[in-house]
């Protein structure tokens, strides 16, 4: 179809109508300025959804932008002046703030002496997999051949099962804790981090991305790319926070991966991608170089660089459990699939390393922990140590990774679905029922046509990807 033939055919046929009794006109913009409003105020003033911890959205992206390497003292400027507009609540001077800000963002120069640029980050798979430490020889079909070490498809869905239950149970505790340091947490609940501090809830934006991925890969086996990825999004994701707010922009405007992930994208170094890729993983086991192909083609829709690697690191630890005897070992072995010259894979060995000079997990995240205060609570960085450190003194135990993390604070329901989803496959005891019970073995959404599912369904859908 052209469209100036519809156009011209349309214009052609349409006959005025009687607008007396027209029930809407230039009335229903004024709804729509309202919602706009609403929005503009959550990026300046809002609580995280489940720990109602405070979050600044506009000012966290020139954090963000900081962290990168890029002068922002021009968009600092703006910090004041838009608080001081958000008290007013003079929303109108607020919104040309938050242009101003991003608009200094997009100028801003390099700082060539900042830390950011004296690592080597690359962005397209083939250099990353050739940063890699991997031996030239390892390729995806020598990985093939050993992802066939489970031929017993019932004792395969039993592993994704349990991972997909450690899962959403590490999603579930951590959600009414994220966003706190780790002494908040403990001055203010104490002994009770052992365990949900709060009647647990399912509902959480890091999984629906999973689903996504899962749809995706179903549907395209053998050929999975990003745009199909990116297109699953499309069709069941309407919100995102951060990283995944400006890919989902990117993409209405018809912006694809990768440039979804990078193009304006303050947020693509985040966790956004270290939080969902667990699934890549669970699709890939015992292959960890497929994992985090995988991983790279989902984590790229929204992110880019160390953001990526983040996401790569999450599915390949996943993926490592599957024939690992314990998590120190798949830390170890994590290490050789990110690029060696990379800032990622710098805090990754920093966090490992102080591991192995300490007796306690709170000794190891004690002696690095300074090193994370320029960057923001969701930043993949010190969340990428919490993990880390958790699984390092977890004794393959998830009871007791779930309180490392919380003592280490941060993005707590992101880095314990991470380290749940590891140990669940790694563990060979069945997940205690006192975590499950109260969750009633499913989960809950706000994905349309999935709002409510048994997580066995989804172990269901992971087995019938391959």
């Amino acid at each position: 179809m052209k469209a100036w033939q519809y156009e011209y055919e349309k214009r052609k046929k349409a006959k005025p109508v009687n607008l007396d009794n027209a029930e809407e006109g230039w009335s229903g913009f004024a709804k729509m300025m309202e919602e706009r409003e609403k929005l503009l105020n959550y990026f300046w003033d809002s609580k995280v959804p489940g720990s109602k911890a405070p979050e600044a959205l506009y000012i966290e992206m020139i954090q963000a932008w900081s962290n990168r390497g890029y002068d922002v003292s021009e968009a600092e400027k703006y910090i004041e002046k838009g608080l001081d507009a958000l008290a007013e609540d003079n929303m109108r001077e607020l919104e040309i703030i938050s242009s101003r800000i991003m608009q200094e963002l997009n100028k801003a120069e390099k700082l060539p002496d900042h830390s950011y640029w004296k690592f080597e980050n690359p962005a397209d798979w083939q250099n990353i997999r050739s940063s890699m430490a991997l031996d030239p020889n390892y390729s995806l079909i020598i990985e093939a051949e050993d992802g066939e070490y489970i031929s017993d498809k019932k004792k395969l869905y039993d592993i994704i099962l349990k991972g997909w239950q450690a899962q959403i149970v590490g999603g579930a505790y951590g959600t009414a804790l994220e966003g706190y340091t780790g002494e908040a947490l403990n001055n203010y609940y104490g002994e009770r981090l052992n365990y949900y501090v709060a009647e647990p809830e399912t509902y959480n934006d890091d999984i629906t991305f999973e689903i996504a991925f899962l749809k995706a890969l179903r549907e395209n086996k053998g050929g999975l790319k990003a745009e199909h990825i990116a297109d699953k999004w499309l069709e069941l994701i309407p919100f995102g926070w951060s990283a995944e707010y400006f890919a989902l922009e990117n993409l209405r405007r018809g912006i694809y991966p990768p440039d979804s992930g990078n193009f304006n994208n303050y947020f693509s170094e985040w966790i956004g991608a270290q939080m969902r890729t667990m699934v890549c993983g669970f699709t890939a086991p015992a292959q960890p170089l497929k994992a985090a192909y995988y991983a790279y083609l989902d984590s790229s829709v929204s992110h880019s660089k160390n953001g990526i690697y983040g996401g790569i690191h999450s599915a390949v630890m996943t993926s490592l459990a599957f024939k690992s005897e314990n998590a120190r070992e798949i830390l170890k072995e994590s290490m050789k699939f990110i690029p060696e010259k990379s800032e990622f894979y710098y805090y990754l060995k920093l966090a490992f390393d102080s591991c192995k000079v300490s007796k306690s997990a709170e000794a190891a995240w004690n002696n690095i922990k300074d090193e994370f205060k320029k960057y923001n609570w969701i930043h993949t960085y010190p969340n990428l140590a919490a993990v880390v450190i958790a699984l390092y003194f977890s004794e393959d135990k998830i009871d007791k990774a779930f309180r490392i993390l919380a003592n280490c604070g941060y993005d707590v329901d992101c880095n314990a679905g991470e380290v749940g989803s590891i140990l669940g496959v790694l563990d060979n005891y069945e997940l205690d029922n006192k975590w499950l019970e109260p969750i009633g073995y499913t989960l809950k959404t706000y994905l349309p046509g999935y709002e409510e599912m048994k997580i066995s369904e989804l172990a269901d859908w992971t087995l019938n990807t391959f």
